[in-house]
């Protein structure tokens, strides 16, 4: 069977896919992105940017919200005692326990403020202002769990483990434009954006486990990079602390600070196989922050000597290991006190965690469209994929339900479901890329929860009323009542459809 120019690129599409699905860890899914005519699709791919009305406007708290989460439990507990400044050693001790067996945190929060959409022939043309917040974080690896988990009883000597963490809240700027519906083939588009960061705190630190003269010793070393306001607190020794807090600066100063500005941009397209076939592939926040003032950056430096009763040397396969005798290293003295912390005051910036989509969809009837979509989350060592099988129901052009199957983290038994109901005076949806985690908690690792709804202004009302069956070719105009020899008359407007011949 011969294998024709466009099998040939579906083919190429397929096998792209599969690389980004294979090469990192699935993850959220965006079961939204498959609507395309949605509001805020063009968050996703600026070429779904469309309007059904010539001006669509939506303004906070119904302008659109996506909120993400896994692992909420420990997110929480970890916030809480970063925030509260002073803790128990033996508190961090046990977060960081239950901590190691997960491999990735994530949390985000996106919400618009105000999105304006505007129609014309030339194309669409879109402003937006909206916030953000997200957290990602791993401490699994090879030096944390060695020295955390009984079970994990060997470990190389010298072999370093980065503690990869991310958290930014910014706000968002942007334009946006996109080509017209009336394209055949391809349509783009592209979103311009003003980041102005609020707040951030980017790690580059790591661990590693050494051999000084037969000593061992777990080193840790390494930048936190951070840019957040602070206020001191005395702990009961009479020691001041510093802690990330907002008691120093107003909330309103915090929320308007432009002293952190980036740039960034997404871009997209569509392309249509066949008929039936279309491709989608979009890149977003290709941009950076440069963050100037609140610098409180911290230098990490220290070791701890491992015990020489907990720990032996040996050999496995030519590679130098230390193994572990006792069920865990035990931290006998205060953590505070193993590492010294130097104040940074330099200037960073920190790369936006670039997102690619790409998608095929397939028409199978007026009603039912199937649906393949990848995202991929570029950030260093802690990659984020996610995956899903869908279908579109297009219910009496009202309302449209997107459901299926989704990978997510370790789990593959997800169900996405989004909801767009199209009234004559706007959109509202309602959706969630796991809608299993609400009926049963415990069974996923992921959540989340997406809704938003928008006005069409300006649409002109119609005044005339539908054709009668006495006057099929043309529509009565707004009733005007005149008394004429006792009997109500009504004037008509002139004809509407073309007479028949």
């Amino acid at each position: 069977m011969k294998f024709g120019l466009k099998n040939k690129h579906l083919l190429l599409i397929m096998i792209m896919i599969s690389v980004f699905l294979f090469q990192g860890k699935a993850q959220t899914g965006m079961a939204f992105y498959p609507i395309e005519n949605q509001f805020n699709s063009s968050g996703f791919n600026p070429a779904f940017l469309t309007s059904q009305g010539q001006f669509t406007f939506s303004i906070f708290p119904l302008a659109g919200t996506n909120v993400g989460y896994n692992n909420q439990k420990e997110i929480q507990s970890l916030v809480n005692k970063l925030l509260s400044g002073i803790n128990k050693d033996t508190e961090y001790i046990d977060l960081v326990k239950s901590m190691v067996d997960k491999p990735t945190y994530s949390q985000k929060l996106e919400t618009d403020l105000i999105s304006f959409t505007y129609r014309t022939k030339d194309g669409f043309f879109n402003f937006r202002v909206a916030e953000n917040a997200s957290f990602s974080a791993s401490v699994q690896g090879p030096v944390s769990l060695f020295t955390i988990k009984p079970e994990v009883k060997s470990l190389v000597v010298g072999q370093v483990q980065t503690v990869p963490a991310l958290i930014m809240h910014y706000r968002e700027y942007s334009v946006a434009y996109s080509t017209p519906a009336n394209h055949k083939k391809l349509s783009a588009g592209i979103r311009a954006k003003l980041y102005f960061g609020k707040a951030a705190f980017s790690s580059a630190i790591s661990g590693s486990v050494e051999d000084v003269a037969g000593n061992y010793y777990l080193r840790m070393k390494g930048l936190g990079k951070m840019s957040i306001p602070e206020s001191s607190l005395q702990s009961s020794d009479g020691s001041i602390v510093t802690t990330p807090s907002l008691s120093g600066t107003s909330v309103p100063k915090y929320l308007m600070n432009s002293g952190n500005p980036g740039f960034g941009v997404d871009l997209g397209i569509k392309y249509k196989i066949s008929p039936k076939f279309s491709f989608t592939m979009s890149i977003i926040d290709l941009g950076k922050i440069n963050w100037k003032n609140n610098l409180n950056s911290k230098n990490f430096s220290g070791e701890y000597l491992l015990k020489g009763s907990s720990v032996r040397p040996i050999t496995e396969n030519g590679v130098y290991k230390i193994y572990k005798t006792s069920d865990s290293i035990s931290f006998t003295e205060k953590i505070t006190s193993l590492f010294k912390v130097f104040p940074n005051s330099s200037r960073f910036s920190t790369r936006m965690p670039a997102t690619f989509y790409a998608g095929l969809n397939y028409q199978l009837n007026q009603v039912i469209k199937i649906n393949l979509t990848e995202r991929f989350i570029e950030l260093k060592t802690m990659n984020l994929n996610s995956f899903s099988l869908t279908a579109n129901f297009e219910l009496k052009k009202k309302f449209t339900i997107n459901t299926g199957f989704a990978a997510i983290g370790n789990l593959y038994d997800n169900m996405p479901l989004a909801i767009l109901y199209n009234p004559d005076f706007g959109q509202i949806y309602l959706g969630t890329d796991n809608f299993l985690s609400f009926l049963k908690p415990s069974i996923s690792e992921y959540s989340s929860l997406s809704f938003g709804m928008c006005f069409y202004l300006f649409r002109k009302r119609s005044l005339y009323d539908p054709p009668t069956e006495d006057f099929p070719y043309r529509r009565p105009k707004k009733i005007k009542k005149v008394k004429n020899s006792g009997r109500i008359m009504q004037e008509y407007d002139e004809l509407y459809y073309p007479q028949p011949k």
